[in-house]
Formats: structure tokens, sequence, C-alpha cells
């Protein structure tokens, strides 16, 4: 199928209408690897507990070695993303999720990117009604150390970046896997069902995300699906008007961090 490079927007679903075509197997693989990956980073297990050092440890006792156990984490994680997509679909299924930028996908990064932050910040006055119990866990040891000096910050920043590249490319392929379900066996030649397939997709896929932010440090999932699945909403819509998994994620990250280097400075 030839498309129009000028009109991405128009572009079939990746995965599903245009080569590599995804089957049962190729998502049984891209979503066992996402879970093993939750399982893996997100429950306590000698292999996070390495990555993830105490507060003390961060701050007091930093090292050449502990900046790359906390950089070392993220591209772990990262790389099981795209490993999951590789062993899918090979390399042609790694570089469909990076087609070339535009100048315009500049301005939508930014533009999706404030979205996200307006959503974020609608999700958490929600989620103050939710009743929540935090636990404590070592891995908040990270968003806590970075303020306490700029060497910190940017090490925190490094990881933050590939883990937040590793957690929206999962929640695309999440996102890519229900919208194929959904045309495969909903009535796409009735009227309003092939928007109906398109929003329960972003619906499923936010839940899903919530649900994988679900973590000893964040505990409750409804509070996880005001938070993350609010924020999981504009992602999805920049991914699907670019089809190009770097706009949500440059978007995020870089209004992110630099509202925490803000924070840095004026508290020096």
């Amino acid at each position: 199928m030839t498309t129009n490079p000028s009109k991405r927007r128009l572009w079939p679903s990746l995965y599903s209408e245009e080569e590599p075509v995804g089957d049962i197997n190729a998502w049984i693989k891209i979503l066992a690897t996402i879970w093993f990956i939750y399982l893996l980073f997100n429950t306590k297990n000698p292999l996070s507990i390495y990555f993830t050092p105490s507060l003390t440890e961060f701050q007091m006792h930093g090292s050449l070695g502990l900046d790359i156990r906390v950089i070392a984490a993220g591209l772990l994680f990262l790389g099981l993303v795209l490993g999951s997509v590789w062993w899918a679909f090979g390399g042609l299924g790694v570089r469909r999720l990076f087609p070339q930028w535009r100048v315009r996908d500049t301005f939508l990064t930014l533009w999706y990117g404030l979205l996200t932050l307006i959503f974020n910040g609608i999700g958490r006055l929600f989620a103050d009604f939710v009743q929540a119990h935090y636990v404590d866990n070592s891995s908040s040891a990270l968003d806590i150390g970075e303020m306490a000096s700029w060497h910190n910050y940017w090490i925190v920043t490094v990881r933050y970046i590939l883990m937040m590249a590793g957690q929206v490319i999962a929640l695309i392929l999440i996102f890519l896997a229900l919208y194929q379900l959904g045309k495969r066996f909903l009535p796409q030649n009735k009227r309003f069902i092939p928007e109906l397939t398109k929003f329960l997709a972003y619906i499923l896929a936010a839940l899903a995300y919530a649900g994988l932010m679900t973590t000893p440090i964040n505990p409750n999932f409804m509070q996880n699906v005001w938070l993350s699945g609010m924020q999981a909403i504009p992602m999805l819509w920049a991914y699907r008007r670019t089809r190009n998994v770097l706009v949500p994620i440059l978007g995020l990250i870089i209004l992110n961090r630099a509202f925490i280097a803000l924070l840095i400075a004026f508290s020096a």
C-alpha cells in the first residue's frame, strides 16, 4: 500500500494494515514482554532493588558505579521494549516506530506535551478524591534525591528519558494491539463503529497504562487511572496524529525535565 508522507495522519494503522502486519503470535510476544518488564521493575526482587538505590545511598555515596547502575536500569527497560518489537516484527517493525522527523512534528511535540501536562493536572484534581495509602519504597529515592544537586538531576534525567521512552512505546503497542483486535471483531462497515473502535482502544489502553503504573510506590489503581490514565490520552492522540513515537515521548520529557530544572534553580 502506498502512502503520501504529507498525509501521515491518514496512514493505516501500524502492524495492522501495513507491513509488517502483526498476528496473534506477534502480539503475544509483545504483551508477554511488557508483562515481564512490569514484574522485573515493579516488584521487589534482587534486580529491581539493585537498580534503585536508597535515598541515603543516592545522596551521600554517589559514585560512577552508582550512576551507571541508575542509568543501566533505563537502558535495560527501553532495550526490552524495543527488543519485543524486534522479536515480533523484526528490524522493519522497529524502524516503523520512528518515521522521518518533520518540521511540524516539532510544534506538535510542544503542543501535545502541554496537553499531557494539562491532562495530568486535571487527573490530579480527581485523584485527590480517591483514598490512597502510600507505602515506602526505595524507588522514590531518585525523585527526591535528584533535587539535591545538578549532578543527581542529570543522572536521573538520563534514566527518566530511557524509562519514559520505554513506557510510552509500551502504551502505544498496547493501543495498536487493541485497535487491531477491535477492527477484526467489530463490524467496521456499520455507522459509528470505526470511531467506537478507536474510542474503546483509547480507553482500554489508558486503563492498561494505569495498571502498569500501579507499583509498590503507587499501589492505588483507581488513583493511577486518573493520574496515568488521563495522561495517556493526549500521548495516544500525539501518536495517532504523527505516527511517530518520538512526538509523545519528547513532549512529555522536555516539559517535565524543564519544570524540575526550574525547581532546582530557584531552590538553590
